[in-house]
C-alpha cells in the first residue's frame, strides 16, 4: 500500500472485517469503490478477488487476482510491477493474391498459452478464443489507436451478479490522434487488432500476459512463502495456489500445504482460514499406502487448528498421532505445533529442545525462527536471540514476527535502535494482519513506556489486548497494563490468557506477578527463577524483592539487571535507587526530582519512600500523593501516603478524588473505604 494514501488502509481494513464477518456484498462495495479510486493498490485488487471467490465467481475471481499479484509483484529494481501495456496479439497472416471477397474471414490461429499455465491452458475455454475479424479498408486519412493502459478491473467496476460479462473497459482505452495515410495492409491488420483487444477484454489479459511463476509448482511455492513469513506473499500464493489445486486431481502434497497456509494464517494472523484449511484436507485422495511424512503433516495442520480455536488439549492429541506417524523424523511444523503446546503448559525446556530440533532442520523456516527467539527471551537468553534473528534477517526482511521478537532481544541488550524493526514489521503488514497488528500495538506500548508516554502506553496496550486472542500477547498487554497502574483492566486480559495456558506459562508467571504486587498482596509475590531478560519483567522482579526484603534484597536482585537497561528504562533506574545504602547522592536526588516534576510517578514514588526513611513524613506525603496512579506501584504508595499523613503532627485531608480514582482502576487495593 502506498503510504502517502492515508485512507487506503482504513477502507481495506473495513473490507476485510466485513469479509471476515461474512458481509460479502458490502465489502465488494467498499473494495470496488476503493479500486476505483487506486486503480494501482494490489492489495485493493486482492481483497476484491477475495470476495469474489467467495460468492462463487471463480472466473472473475482469477481475473482480478491474477492482476493483483502481477501489481504487487517486484521488478529486478524492487520496485512494485504495473502492467504497462496490454497483452500482446497474435498478427493475423495476410491473405496472398487477390483480395478476400468481403464475406471471407481470415484464418487465425489462438495464440500458445504460457508454459506452466493452469488447467485451461489444455483446455481452451470459449471466453479466450480469438473472434473472426472482418478485413477492414482504410480510408484516406487514418487513425493511429494508441493503447493506454488502465485498471484490469475496470470491467469488474459496476459488477451486479456473477453471471455477467466483462465489459471493453476492463482492457484498454483507445486515444485517436491524426495520422498520414500508411499502407493499407498495415492499418487494415492494426484495427483488427484494436477489435481483437475490445473482444477479449480482461480474459486475454489472463491468457496472454507474461508468465512470472513459470517452472514452479503450487507446492513450491506454498513452501517457499510459508518459509518466509510475509503476511502479504502467503495471502498471494494461498489464493494463486488455491485456483490451481481446484482440479477434479489435484496434488497431495500441495493440498497439504495450502491446508497449512491456512492454518498459520489462522493461528499467527488471525485470518479466518480454518474451515478453507479443513476443506483442503478432505479433498486429499486415499492413498493405497500410507504416506507416512504426509499423513504427520496433516497432524500439524489440526493441531495448529485447535490452538486457534483455543483448544490445546486437543492440539496435544493431534501432536502425539503426528509424532507417531513421523516415526521418529517429525517435520519442523510439526516440532512447532509441539513447542507451542508445551510452552502453553509451562513446560519451558520441552519446547526449548522441540524448536532446537525445528531450527536445525530447517533454519530459515520464519515460524520456528521467531517462536526459537521467543523461547529463548522468556529462558533469559536475549543475546542467542538477537543472534537467530539478525541472521535470519539479513536474508528475508520480510518476515514481520521475526522482526518483531528481534525488537524484543535489542530491547533486553539495552540497544537503542530496536525500533527500527517495529518499523519493518508495522508499516505494512501491521495494516492488514490482525494477529501482527495486536503484536505492533504492545511494541508501541512498550516503546511509549520508555518515554514516559504513559497515556499512549496504556491506549496502546489495551489495544493490543482486545485485538488478539494469543495467549502470550494478552499476558504481555496485561504485564504492560499493571506496570502502569491499571490492574484491574490487566487482571481481565489476563483471565482470557488463563482460558488458553497454564497459570505456569512464562508470560502469564510474569503478569500475574504484577496483578498481585499491584494490589499490595504480599503473599506468593516471589520473583520467578531465572533472568527475566526484557526490562518489563526485571522491572517486576526488582519490585518483588523490595517487597518481601527490603533495600537489602533490592541491592542484591539489581546486580543481575545490566547496566544498558537502566539507560534505556527511567523507571527501572529510579527503582533501583531504594537499593543504595545510606542517603542518595546529591546528584541523583537532583535527577529524580526533575522527572518527579516533569510527572513521572516512578520517581515521586522513589522520593516518597526516601522521605519516609528519614522519617520527612511532610515531605513524604507531598511526593506520594503525586504517585497515586500511571505505575504499578500506585496501590502501596496510597498505603504509605495515608501512613505518611497521619504521622504528622497535623495531619492533613488526604486528595480523596486522587484515591477514588485510584479504586477505581484497582478495586482491591486494600485502602479504608473511609478515605474515598
Amino acid at each position: 500500500m502506498s503510504p502517502d494514501v492515508p485512507d487506503i488502509s482504513e477502507e481495506l481494513l473495513l473490507g476485510r472485517t466485513l469479509i471476515e464477518q461474512g458481509h460479502l456484498s458490502t465489502a465488494q462495495r467498499v473494495l470496488v469503490k476503493l479500486c476505483q479510486r487506486h486503480p494501482d493498490n494490489a492489495e485493493a485488487f486482492r481483497g476484491l478477488g477475495d470476495v469474489l471467490h467467495r460468492k462463487g465467481d471463480e472466473s472473475r475471481a482469477r481475473v482480478i487476482g491474477d492482476y493483483a499479484e502481477d501489481l504487487g509483484a517486484p521488478d529486478p529494481a524492487g520496485r512494485a510491477r504495473v502492467p504497462s501495456k496490454p497483452p500482446p496479439v497474435p498478427r493475423p497472416v495476410e491473405p496472398k493474391g487477390p483480395a478476400a471477397p468481403a464475406t471471407q474471414k481470415p484464418t487465425q490461429k489462438p495464440p500458445p498459452l504460457p508454459v506452466g499455465s493452469r488447467a485451461e491452458a489444455v483446455t481452451p475455454r470459449a471466453d479466450l478464443v480469438t473472434p473472426v475479424v472482418e478485413p477492414v479498408t482504410p480510408p484516406a486519412q487514418f487513425v493511429t489507436p494508441q493503447v493506454v493502459p488502465v485498471s484490469a478491473a475496470a470491467g469488474m467496476m459496476t459488477m451486479a451478479s456473477p453471471g455477467e460479462p466483462a465489459g471493453l473497459a476492463h482492457g484498454t482505452v483507445v486515444q485517436a490522434t491524426a495520422r498520414p495515410a500508411a499502407k493499407s495492409g498495415k492499418w487494415k491488420y492494426l484495427a483488427a487488432a484494436v477489435a481483437l483487444l475490445a473482444g477479449f477484454g480482461v480474459f486475454g489479459y489472463r491468457a496472454y500476459r507474461p508468465s512470472q511463476r513459470r517452472g514452479s509448482s503450487p507446492r513450491e511455492e506454498l513452501e517457499s512463502a510459508l518459509s518466509s513469513g510475509s503476511f502479504d506473499r502467503l495471502v498471494r500464493v494461498r489464493d494463486r495456489a488455491r485456483r490451481a489445486l481446484a482440479g477434479p486431481a489435484p496434488d497431495a502434497d500441495a493440498l497439504v500445504c495450502l491446508a497449512l497456509a491456512d492454518a498459520l494464517l489462522t493461528v499467527d494472523h488471525g485470518e479466518a482460514a480454518g474451515k478453507s484449511a479443513n476443506e483442503a484436507l478432505q479433498r486429499l485422495p486415499p492413498d493405497e499406502k500410507p504416506n507416512l511424512p504426509r499423513l504427520a503433516l496433516v497432524e500439524a495442520v489440526r493441531a495448529l487448528l485447535a490452538l486457534a480455536a483455543g483448544d490445546r488439549y486437543t492440539a496435544k492429541q493431534h501432536v502425539d498421532v503426528g509424532l507417531a506417524w513421523a516415526a521418529g523424523k517429525p517435520p519442523p511444523v510439526l516440532l512447532l505445533a509441539s513447542a507451542r503446546v508445551r510452552a502453553l503448559a509451562g513446560d519451558t525446556t520441552g519446547a526449548g529442545k522441540d524448536l532446537d530440533s525445528a531450527l536445525q532442520v530447517a533454519p530459515e523456516f520464519a515460524p520456528v525462527v521467531a517462536d526459537w527467539a521467543a523461547q529463548r527471551l522468556d529462558s533469559g537468553d536475549a543475546a542467542a536471540a538477537r543472534r537467530v534473528t539478525h541472521a535470519f534477517l539479513v536474508k528475508n526482511k520480510s518476515a514481520a514476527r521475526v522482526h518483531l521478537v528481534a525488537a524484543d532481544a535489542e530491547r533486553a541488550l539495552g540497544e537503542r535502535g530496536w525500533t527500527k524493526h517495529i518499523e519493518a514489521a508495522c508499516h505494512g503488514e501491521g495494516r492488514v494482519s490482525r494477529g501482527v497488528r495486536a503484536l505492533c500495538s504492545l511494541a508501541a506500548a512498550l516503546d511509549a513506556r520508555l518515554d514516559g508516554e504513559r497515556s499512549a502506553a496504556t491506549a496502546k496496550a489495551r489495544a493490543a489486548g482486545q485485538a488478539s486472542e494469543n495467549p502470550r500477547v494478552l499476558a504481555d498487554s496485561a504485564l504492560v497494563l499493571a506496570s502502569l497502574g491499571e490492574i484491574d483492566a490487566a487482571d481481565e486480559v489476563l483471565a482470557r490468557a488463563r482460558k488458553l495456558a497454564d497459570a505456569t506459562a512464562v508470560p502469564l508467571v510474569w503478569a500475574d506477578l504484577a496483578v498481585r504486587l499491584g494490589r499490595g498482596e504480599e503473599d506468593g509475590t516471589s520473583s520467578p527463577a531465572g533472568q527475566p531478560a526484557l526490562p518489563e519483567r526485571y522491572l517486576v522482579a526488582l519490585r518483588a524483592s523490595y517487597l518481601k526484603g527490603g533495600g537489602v534484597a533490592l541491592a542484591a536482585a539489581s546486580k543481575s539487571v545490566p547496566a544498558v537497561l537502566g539507560e534505556i528504562d527511567p523507571d527501572l533506574r529510579a527503582y533501583m535507587e531504594l537499593g543504595r545504602e545510606g542517603s542518595l547522592p546529591r546528584s541523583d536526588r537532583v535527577t529524580l526530582e526533575r522527572r518527579a516534576e516533569r510527572g513521572s510517578p516512578v520517581a515521586a514514588f522513589v522520593l516518597g519512600v526516601l522521605a519516609a526513611r528519614e522519617d520527612d513524613h511532610q515531605q513524604a506525603a507531598k511526593r506520594l500523593e503525586k504517585a497515586l496512579t500511571g505505575h504499578g506501584d500506585a496501590c502501596r504508595a496510597a498505603l504509605l501516603y495515608l501512613s505518611a499523613l497521619q504521622a504528622q503532627d497535623e495531619p492533613g485531608q488526604p486528595n480523596r478524588a486522587a484515591l477514588r480514582a485510584l479504586h477505581a482502576r484497582n478495586a482491591q487495593c486494600p485502602i479504608p473505604e473511609v478515605w474515598y
